[in-house]
């Protein structure tokens, strides 16, 4: 799917928590200052394509609206990685880059999104107020930290516990307290799922029924999420894997 060209915008219109370190002369004029292109992405498959930047040698791309999917893929198992407004991706592979580990990438939109274009030109105008830069260095690092996250759940033993803990995470950053639980406004499928927490997607939905069941998740008939009582703790994951494990294989308790 191609995306469309939505010509320039102010960067910290778009993006106001990159100026949280300015006072506000300085946010004045570097709002004034910073412009950049964005594109629009419709939902579905898509390529980031680093030739709509122009002249300017791209840099990344950083997410303004909607939801991205990112999907890796070694011998038919994905793994996957939901990315949203503030977060920062490469504007293309690097072709130069030696791969010895065969591997797909590819991306999709969950919804339509937006993303602004950062290049060295946009670099070099930053460049004047380094409080916008470490910010962004700052957007990076949560990403990879929410990677680990995510790589330390797809560890725990059983699906349902992976998924109510992935559900959990994706509520610090989507969610907001309603009557009765979390509300998580995020109608992702279980193929994602599935890939965001090292499973099969029949797995999954199996596991999303016994979290229902039991009462610890309620979805929405618009396709968001509940979560009820309160983010399991490890002791509670613990307590739940490891007697089923006995039963299963006999060890004594």
């Amino acid at each position: 799917m191609r995306d469309a060209n939505s010509g320039s915008v102010q960067l910290l219109k778009v993006d106001p928590e990159l100026a949280r370190g300015l006072d506000v002369p300085r946010a004045r004029e570097a709002a004034e200052r910073l412009y950049t292109r964005a594109i629009d992405v419709p939902r579905g498959r898509w390529t980031p394509q680093p030739w709509l930047t122009g002249g300017s040698q791209p840099i990344g791309l950083l997410v303004l609206e909607g939801l991205l999917v990112r999907e890796a893929t070694v011998s038919n198992h994905p793994c996957a990685e939901l990315l949203g407004p503030g977060d920062l991706l490469r504007a293309g592979d690097d072709g130069e880059a030696e791969e010895l580990l065969p591997r797909r990438i590819e991306w999709a939109a969950a919804t339509s999104a937006r993303v602004a274009i950062v290049d060295q030109a946009l670099a070099v105008r930053m460049a004047q107020w380094p409080e916008i830069f470490a910010a962004l260095m700052d957007r990076a690092a949560r990403r990879a930290e929410r990677l680990v996250v995510t790589q330390a759940i797809a560890h725990l033993t059983r699906v349902d516990d992976r998924l109510l803990a992935l559900l959990w995470l994706l509520a610090e950053r989507w969610g907001r307290v309603v009557p009765g639980g979390v509300l998580v406004s995020l109608r992702l499928p279980h193929r994602t799922l599935a890939g965001m927490v090292g499973a099969r997607r029949p797995s999954v939905t199996t596991a999303l029924g016994q979290l229902m069941a039991r009462g610890a998740i309620e979805r929405r008939s618009d396709g968001a999420w509940i979560l009820r009582g309160n983010p399991p703790s490890e002791d509670h994951i613990e307590h739940e894997a490891v007697p089923f494990a006995q039963q299963r294989v006999g060890i004594p308790g």
